[in-house]
Parts: structure tokens; C-alpha cells; sequence
């Protein structure tokens, strides 16, 4: 048996947590490039350009500032983070009006500067090691899956005392949070197993960091039942384990749930639409056919004007119901070939398959920001928000997906960046 989606899901969505973290800094790099070669080479002689650089590195402040996990927030790390970047804009901002100036750089701002730029990569590779080994946050990080998955699901620390739980560990035990937390897995023990069995167990544990296989566990009531069981090693900087996952499935009841728990790992619980892991598995089919059959496809990267107001003054309760409608309204606009996917907050990814021509594109994309441009009525509430739509090209701009969604984004921010509610084409001069 291979590992279960909610497994897969665990590792993805970390994963992309991660992988969002390596993006700003590769924003973050290029922006630091074109900031070294404007204060060298003395390449702006305006406030203007001075300006047009310094908010080039938006991204990372988009990014420090959309980050709503209290347990990321709070991290030392993380803080930390928000310093540095606010020192290095103020002194990249002195450094380029004496550019500006044509004055010679001052050397120990100079040197003030790259030292930041050094603690800020030194920081962000501690956020990264401290998210890996934050069970808190990487449970936060599984969603409501964590909570709704049919399997149960224990977090154990590094000498196996149980920290967390989730409903169907105890739908299966029969044990409540309360009971468990504290304790061990072994009082799961049904004594079909001699001592043998678990030492087996932990040796290929120790050595591989996972192991998985049938054991017979015993409920509260004391009825023996057989599990699937999995468990996983979270490694900490030294590659020590620092946790113990474990995921484990009643398989006399094996059958049950199984499609609803597909349905939670591929699907975005709020809108009912694919979730980035679906969305990534689909685009990777579409790029394989249009690499078969010669044909163009479009991705787009969508973000809403105004979400966060409405958010804040009329609550998440309306907000909530104001992504439900956007996605009802684009889905209907789209064909049943495309794909419509909720990747997190108010961003939303789409699929365009099998484009014969450019200005098909621009006919969705004027028909997207159109009906989503039209006014809701919520809670006797009337409002409207906007869209601003970035859209990349197979194989314009690139053949390879992660990179074809990265330039959607950047485009995406660049058509908020001219005055939102419009589309913008992805091109290099936007690095």
C-alpha cells in the first residue's frame, strides 16, 4: 500500500509552504541585482526611477504582510524577517539618492547593506527549519483535512508522548484528545504482537525515518480491530527526530470514506473547486497534450481587488460567501476542458486548454473580470470588488509548469500594480 492522500497532502501543502518562502527570495535576489547595478553603475538620475526600484521588492512585503498563521507570526524568525527588510529599504533608499546625486557610495552604508542582506538569507533559512519542525503549524497547514480526514491521525514528540489527535483517532480508539494527550501510542496495544514486532518496527524506523505496515490495536471498550498504520519521522537541523506522525486506518472498514477523503485532498472546502494539489496534477496534463498535439495553453493567475475590505468591514462570514459566488460566476464563463482552482485567500489559478489564437485569450479574460465586476447582493448587502488577471503562455513563455504559474503571477501583480481590474500578458521585461 502506498502512502494515503491525507499523507500526500501533508507533505504537499508543507511543501508549498516552503516552495512559496523560495520564491521571495528569488524575487528578493533579483530585485537586490538591479539595486547593486543602479548604485555602482550610477544608472538613476531621477526620483522617479529611484522609487520604481525600491517598490520592486513588493513581492516580499506582499508576501511578509499576507502571512495570517499566528504560529508563523510569531515565530522569532519571522519577526525578525520585517526588521531586516525595513533597515535594508531604508538604506537602499540612501544608497541610491547619493547614486541619484552621482556622489560616491559611502562605504560603511554599503557594507551595512550587504551584511543585511546576509542575516535576512540567514534568517529565512532558520523560518524554513523552524516551520519543518513546528507540528503546531504544519497541522494548521493541513487544513480542515486534518480534522476531517477518516484517518486518524496521532503527533507524537521525540520520546513518543502524544501531543495531538484528531476526530477520527478518536472515532476509531474510542479514545477523546483528552485521554490520549500525554500518553503513548502503546496504549493502542492489543497484545497480538510480542515484543519482537515493535522492535522490528522502531529499528526500521530509526534507520529509515518511516515505516508502515498491519497492526492489530485494541479500542477503549477493548475490542481488537487491524489497522493500516504509517509513521514518520520530523527531523530537526541535525536530522535528529524531532516528532513522530503517525496516520493509521481502521481496515476492517477500509472501503468507507474513501471517496470523501479524495474528495477533501483534491478539493478547496469553501468554493468546491480544485486545491492546488488538483490544480498542479491538471496542468501537468495539459502541458503533456499540448506537447503532443502542438497546441498553446494559457494559465492565468487571479487575485481580487477590494477582497480584503470586505472581508474587514462586513466579516469572513460574507467574505466566505463572496468567494463562493466569484467562483460560480468564472466557472460559468469557462468551458468544462479548463480549470478553475482556489489556491488559497482570494487567489484563484486557471487553465486554458487547447488556445488556437491569442485573442480567444483576451476574450475570457475581458468575460472573467466582466462578470466578476458585476455586483453581489450578500446579507442585504450590496458591494462589488474587481480582478486582476496575470496570464502566461505553453510554450511562449516556458514548458515548465511551476515557472508557467510564476510569470502568471508576476503579470497578475504588475496588472495591480497599473490600477487593477484589468489583464496583463507576462513578459521578460517584468523580472
Amino acid at each position: 500500500m502506498g502512502l494515503s492522500l491525507f499523507q500526500k497532502l501533508t507533505e504537499s501543502e508543507l511543501d508549498n509552504c516552503i516552495n512559496e518562502i523560495d520564491l521571495v527570495v528569488e524575487f528578493h535576489i533579483n530585485w537586490l541585482s538591479e539595486l547593486n547595478r543602479a548604485i555602482i553603475c550610477h544608472t538613476v538620475t531621477e526620483r522617479k526611477q529611484i522609487q520604481n526600484i525600491l517598490i520592486t521588492d513588493e513581492y516580499f512585503k506582499r508576501w511578509y504582510h499576507g502571512v495570517q498563521d499566528k504560529e508563523l507570526t510569531e515565530m522569532p524568525a519571522f519577526k525578525m524577517l520585517g526588521v531586516i527588510h525595513a533597515e535594508m529599504l531604508k538604506l537602499a533608499s540612501t544608497l541610491l539618492a547619493h547614486a541619484g546625486r552621482q556622489e560616491n557610495i559611502c562605504v560603511d552604508e554599503y557594507d551595512r547593506f550587504i551584511l543585511l542582506t546576509h542575516e535576512l538569507r540567514s534568517q529565512i533559512t532558520e523560518l524554513k527549519n523552524r516551520i519543518k519542525a513546528n507540528l503546531q503549524l504544519v497541522a494548521k497547514l493541513m487544513g480542515k483535512v486534518f480534522e476531517n480526514a477518516e484517518e486518524g491521525v496521532v503527533i507524537t514528540d521525540a520520546d513518543s508522548y502524544i501531543l495531538n489527535v484528531n476526530q477520527a483517532f478518536t472515532n476509531v480508539t474510542q479514545y477523546t484528545k483528552e485521554d490520549a494527550l500525554g500518553k503513548k501510542p502503546s496504549i493502542l496495544h492489543s497484545g497480538n504482537h510480542d515484543k519482537g514486532f515493535y522492535e522490528r518496527m522502531w529499528d526500521v524506523l530509526l534507520r529509515e525515518k518511516r515505516w508502515q505496515g498491519e497492526v492489530w490495536n485494541k479500542r477503549k471498550n477493548r475490542e481488537v480491530y487491524p489497522a493500516w498504520l504509517s509513521i514518520t519521522a520530523v527531523l530537526n537541523n541535525n536530522g535528529d527526530a524531532s516528532h513522530y506522525i503517525g496516520i493509521f486506518s481502521d481496515v476492517s472498514a477500509k472501503n468507507e470514506g474513501d471517496e470523501r477523503l479524495y474528495h477533501l485532498a483534491h478539493y478547496d472546502s469553501l468554493c468546491n473547486l480544485p486545491n492546488r494539489m488538483l490544480f498542479y496534477d491538471r496542468l501537468r496534463q495539459s502541458v503533456s497534450r499540448a506537447k503532443r498535439n502542438d497546441q498553446k495553453i494559457a494559465v492565468m493567475f487571479m487575485d481580487l481587488d477590494g477582497f480584503k475590505q470586505v472581508n474587514d468591514e462586513f466579516g469572513h462570514g460574507v467574505g466566505d460567501e463572496l468567494l463562493q459566488q466569484v467562483s460560480k460566476r468564472v466557472t460559468a464563463v469557462l468551458r468544462e476542458s479548463d480549470t478553475l482552482a482556489r489556491i488559497g485567500g482570494d487567489e484563484f489559478t486557471i487553465i486554458i486548454n487547447d488556445v488556437d489564437r491569442v485573442e480567444s485569450i483576451d476574450a475570457i479574460a475581458v468575460k472573467i473580470l466582466a462578470t466578476i465586476q458585476e455586483n453581489y447582493f450578500l446579507h442585504d448587502l450590496e458591494f462589488s470588488v474587481s480582478a486582476s488577471l496575470g496570464i502566461s503562455l505553453f510554450p511562449d513563455n516556458s514548458e515548465d509548469m511551476n515557472t508557467l504559474v510564476k510569470h502568471a503571477d508576476i503579470a497578475m501583480y504588475k496588472a495591480k500594480k497599473e490600477g487593477k481590474n484589468r489583464f496583463k500578458y507576462y513578459n521578460k521585461s517584468m523580472q
